[in-house]
């Protein structure tokens, strides 16, 4: 299947009276590219979903795809598939019929839907229950049936509002590779909505960060988690602690303390540190790193690794993450010792206040 296509927005805002639901977004997604629209509830990232599939129409602004612009255009009518966050399949119906029902609405011939809903199956290796009824599924099972039949018509762009919400932990990391899986098989441009960080960051080819109706980032996963672009990034994309900093020149200070870093960031009032790039401090580090001393005030064991709250020397609480082996364990298990720290200058991120 080859049915990858562009979609451009161009300066797309919704308004419900004064509510600005979308603020001037402007996106391009490459054909064949699965992006992910990431934010919290109630950022404008459903919104701008439910525009793209037609279900909402823009205040104004422009949605391109094959050289005509969308804005305007009924659902129906633009070979678009959707995978809701429910299913939202025919309960009275066998898998297969469930399939099969946006080509009968086609008016495609018996015997192609046949073969395509055949074909849609097995792409989601479940071709075995065309005769069972949905009720008789499970929830996994439901969603690559939603799956298959949003692809069975072979839209040009596949639309998808939180289709693993409905799943529990294992069966939604298990679907994750599932859905980036198929999409790598079809090459069907992909749009996919989430408010789950570590969801987005497994399955993304790039990620655009929405916030109060705004684009507040697009980039590759590995860019956005590692160069966040404001203070709101940082903070909703993995765990971070914002440490305020000072800047006179080409100095820059954290306490009093000189901040080597490897990045200037214009306007930073932020060093980002993510718990995980921390080390112990060792005597032999140069002046690539920085130094943190403070306080251990609380360790929590996750299983793999161990999350650490400390103190430091000037007040403000830090988060640091190690693997739980024995040896680190008992290192860390004492609360109020002394700990000093190491932060590498290229993992020391300056970022700034998140725009008004």
């Amino acid at each position: 299947m080859d049915t990858a296509s562009d979609l451009n927005i161009s300066r797309v805002s919704k308004h419900y009276g004064i509510f600005r639901a979308l603020n001037d977004i402007s996106l391009s997604i490459k054909a064949g590219e699965f992006m992910t629209l990431l934010g919290p509830s109630g950022s404008g990232k459903t919104t701008l979903l439910m525009t793209l599939a037609g279900f909402v129409r823009p205040t104004r602004g422009h949605i391109i795809s094959k050289g005509k612009d969308l804005a305007t255009v009924p659902p129906h009518k633009r070979n678009f598939g959707m995978v809701f966050q429910h299913y939202s399949l025919f309960p009275h119906l066998t898998v297969a019929a469930n399939v099969a029902y946006p080509l009968k609405l086609r008016r495609t011939p018996r015997a192609e839907i046949e073969t395509r809903v055949r074909r849609a199956l097995d792409l989601v290796q479940l071709g075995y229950l065309a005769d069972r009824p949905i009720d008789k599924l499970s929830g996994g099972q439901k969603q690559r049936i939603a799956l298959a039949r949003a692809v069975v018509y072979e839209p040009d762009v596949l639309l998808m509002d939180e289709p693993l919400s409905a799943l529990d932990k294992n069966l939604r990391e298990a679907m994750q590779f599932e859905i980036r899986n198929l999409h790598d098989k079809l090459g069907i441009t992909t749009v996919y909505v989430t408010h789950d960080q570590r969801e987005a960051l497994t399955m993304s080819d790039r990620i655009a960060v929405i916030n109060n109706g705004k684009l507040a980032q697009l980039g590759a996963p590995e860019e956005i988690y590692n160069f966040p672009s404001d203070a709101f990034v940082a903070e909703f994309l993995g765990e971070s602690t914002l440490l305020p900093i000072d800047q006179q020149g080409a100095q820059i200070t954290y306490a009093g303390r000189p901040i080597n870093i490897d990045r200037k960031v214009a306007s930073a009032r932020f060093l980002m540190v993510r718990p995980e790039k921390l080390d112990f401090w060792d005597e032999s580090f140069d002046s690539n790193y920085n130094r943190f001393d403070g306080l251990i005030r609380q360790t929590v064991f996750q299983g793999d690794t161990l999350q650490i709250r400390i103190e430091l020397d000037q007040g403000q609480e830090i988060l640091m993450r190690r693997s739980a082996r024995r040896d680190i364990v008992e290192r860390l298990s004492q609360k109020g010792a002394a700990i000093s720290l190491a932060l590498h200058r290229s993992d020391s991120v300056l970022v700034p206040e998140m725009p008004v």
